[in-house]
């Protein structure tokens, strides 16, 4: 089911939490008898209940469980929560909410005119409770770690959650099969040509850093990047190269940086080097400080260097999509010491994040000066006048239509000193 309108929306809603989850509930066990406490009434409680207060206690939960007609008790309800078949439930359900598709559509003027869908991929860990390994692996022996792996249509708004162990490699889960005439940006952990060969035949564009492993074809041989760009004597290095022994042709952009910056960037590859107890660092990885690199398959009659530095700051969305839902929904956060409540807890903030996303995407998404934050705060004032106007369809429509046009009042200002993406994208900036 596609949506793009507060009334599509107001019918995945209903479908969502009320149909699929009382139909899921029984399915996976955790619903065995009918009674108050359904499907569709438990996790109406925990989405907007979170919704409300990221931080909420069990007596708030039972408040929010008031609002769907259920009286129960915290002692109740933590047994609920605190059991596999609750957890199955709602993982169950997450991956029914991730199946329905809503999207955000607007004209645009900027930088993304030109492209069919920007997507950016990246992932998050949760670390869970050593005893939850044997659902999610971590990368140690007994470590349970939880990856969200997450592929975001910053254009359209809409994205893809898949979930792994936390053990799982970024790069052979990434998705290559995008649309002709999109954009594709992922971080260094997706890196691998084949993969943008693969981007070339489907007609997808990308731009990407590179890696200090990678090498330059020169002179019917492979050299490192560093010896490369050392025989450069332009501040800004803009050429068709090959890439690797695999000789992808591509362009790069290599931009010289201020000495502080370079710097900075030495004092960091070090810091991270000590941190994963690699000793020894090359000569090569400490030179690269010096430039920014980026390699793209964009043609240099359309996007200057400065239009291919502002589409790789565009990346940095997808971690400030992740730091909103760590800090402002409390998604790695929770009050509890029991290990199945816990996992309980992480699956029904997913949904929040999910449905929440949603609203956004409705309700600000088409300001290109939005702010998530901002909007997300406003949301939590509303969770549980949603929630009181979900049984019905005429009562949600127009709680909907009154609470998600207001969050276009959610913007950032212009800033002249450290100008924000969307001045970049428009390149209006000093």
């Amino acid at each position: 089911m596609t949506c793009t309108s507060i009334n599509e929306l107001c019918d995945i809603l209903q479908q969502l939490l009320i149909e699929d989850a009382n139909e899921l509930g029984r399915e996976s066990g955790f619903i065995q008898r009918e009674r108050k406490l359904n499907g569709s009434s438990f996790a109406q409680s925990l989405i907007f209940g979170w919704g409300a207060n990221p931080q909420a206690s069990l007596e708030d939960l039972c408040q929010s469980a008031s609002v769907c007609g259920v009286q129960i008790s915290p002692q109740g309800l933590q047994e609920r929560l605190n059991s596999p078949q609750a957890h199955h439930f709602l993982h169950q359900l997450l991956l029914k909410g991730i199946s329905y598709l809503v999207e955000s559509y607007s004209e645009r003027d900027d930088l993304l005119a030109s492209f069919n869908g920007v997507y950016i991929q990246d992932s998050s860990k949760i670390e869970l409770p050593a005893c939850l390994h044997t659902i999610w692996q971590g990368n140690q022996q007994e470590q349970a770690t939880l990856k969200i792996h997450t592929v975001l249509d910053y254009q359209h708004g809409d994205f893809d959650l898949t979930l792994t162990h936390g053990r799982a490699h970024d790069c052979p889960l990434q998705t290559t099969t995008l649309p002709s005439g999109s954009l594709r940006l992922a971080d260094l952990g997706y890196f691998k040509v084949k993969v943008f060969k693969h981007l070339n035949e489907q007609g997808v564009h990308w731009v990407s850093r590179l890696p200090a492993r990678a090498g330059i074809w020169d002179d019917g041989k492979v050299t490192h990047a560093a010896h490369w760009l050392d025989q450069q004597t332009a501040e800004c290095v803009d050429q068709t190269i090959e890439l690797t022994a695999q000789r992808l042709r591509c362009r790069m952009v290599a931009i010289r940086v201020p000495p502080d910056v370079a710097a900075e960037r030495r004092r960091r590859v070090r810091e991270a080097a000590k941190a994963r107890k690699k000793h020894h660092l090359k000569s090569e990885t400490l030179a690269l400080c010096d430039w920014t690199i980026l390699i793209t398959n964009l043609p240099l009659q359309h996007f200057t260097p400065h239009d291919l530095l502002a589409l790789q700051r565009l990346r940095w969305q997808i971690e400030l999509l992740f730091k909103l839902w760590k800090t402002d929904l409390a998604m790695d956060h929770w009050r509890t010491q029991h290990p199945h409540q816990i996992l309980s807890e992480v699956y029904a903030k997913l949904l929040l994040a999910l449905i929440q996303h949603w609203f956004l995407l409705l309700g600000c998404w088409q300001q290109e000066n939005r702010s998530l934050v901002k909007a997300t705060h406003a949301l939590r004032k509303h969770a549980f006048h949603i929630l009181a106007a979900l049984p019905s369809i005429h009562q949600l429509r127009c709680a909907l239509a009154t609470i998600l046009p207001a969050l276009v009042r959610c913007t950032i200002s212009k800033r002249k000193s450290r100008p924000a993406t969307f001045q970049f994208l428009a390149r209006d900036f000093p």
